[in-house]
């Protein structure tokens, strides 16, 4: 099969020579700690699978934020791996997930990604690993302000990670890009494995444990039953962060569960939570991390 081709030159061939473009796909992929092409690649794939709109939503995040950091000369390294993008990505596909299409939409995408790029650049200069935080500062005053900007909910048919089904850790790995069947979860996590087989182990069986944890309970705790899809969501990316900053398996157990709790605590007082347990957790440990380091020295 001829390889596709544009102004006369191989796909392949034209991301290999185009550091913009990696770094668009590395955004995308950067959205679970992989600095990957091909990862990116994949991810997009599976998101034109799942719901096309929150696919072209979080290209089009990846690109307006890489081209924001492209021109506001922020240093190289990060950007070409996709750290200053992903948060951008991650909003594209969350906007376009739960709102209907609109010039307006378009337009808020577009600043949103790049207010990303500033608030990820503003904790970086303060050795702060960014995560998801500017995405959930972005996605609660989305939620708060949508009504004034006139943008309307989609309908979804699609529904949240049930404590009780088998494959709840791979839809709670494909509910964080807002991927809600169960076998493009399960293709999702064969994508990170691929990558990264170790630290997308030990964050599964986190997720697992939660799973185990929530089924058992859920039936006689309503509270814990609700929550059950932010749950593995925010376990999940607790485990695999914490794995990727070099982390062992009792703390990235420990913010997994963490993670959990705050989902409880949020759901409890009604808030719209996203990520920010996730956040919040790994910040929290790294923090003491940071910490003992300093009183070691």
């Amino acid at each position: 099969m001829r390889a596709m081709r544009t102004l006369g030159i191989s796909w392949p061939t034209l991301v290999r020579g185009n550091a913009f473009l990696r770094a668009c796909w590395r955004g995308l992929a950067q959205i679970y700690f992989q600095p990957s092409v091909f990862t990116g690649m994949a991810f997009f794939a599976i998101l034109v699978l799942a719901d096309p709109p929150a696919a072209l939503g979080g290209a089009l995040g990846s690109v307006v934020a890489t081209a924001t950091a492209w021109s506001l000369r922020l240093p190289r390294k990060p950007l070409h791996a996709g750290l200053y993008s992903y948060n951008g990505a991650l909003t594209g596909i969350a906007l376009a997930a739960l709102f209907q299409a609109t010039s307006v939409l378009a337009a808020w995408l577009v600043l949103a990604a790049m207010l990303g790029v500033a608030l990820t650049h503003l904790l970086a200069a303060r050795r702060v690993p960014a995560l998801t935080g500017p995405f959930v500062a972005i996605m609660l005053l989305t939620m708060a302000w949508a009504p004034a900007l006139g943008l309307a909910h989609r309908h979804s048919l699609a529904t949240g990670c049930q404590p009780g089904d088998l494959g709840f850790v791979f839809c709670s790995i494909g509910q964080v890009v807002f991927v809600a069947p169960l076998a493009l979860g399960l293709l999702l996590s064969y994508v990170l494995a691929v990558r990264d087989t170790r630290a997308t182990a030990w964050a599964m069986l986190g997720a697992l444990l939660v799973w185990a944890c929530a089924a058992a309970l859920g039936p006689v705790w309503p509270p814990l039953a609700a929550q059950t899809g932010g749950i593995g969501v925010n376990s999940f990316l607790a485990a695999l962060g914490l794995g990727m900053f070099g982390f062992g398996v009792p703390a990235r157990l420990a913010g997994a569960f963490a993670a959990s709790l705050l989902c409880l605590l949020f759901g409890a007082l009604s808030w719209p939570y996203f990520t920010l347990p996730f956040n919040l957790a790994v910040w929290s440990i790294w923090l003491l991390r940071e910490q003992s380091r300093r009183a070691a020295r």
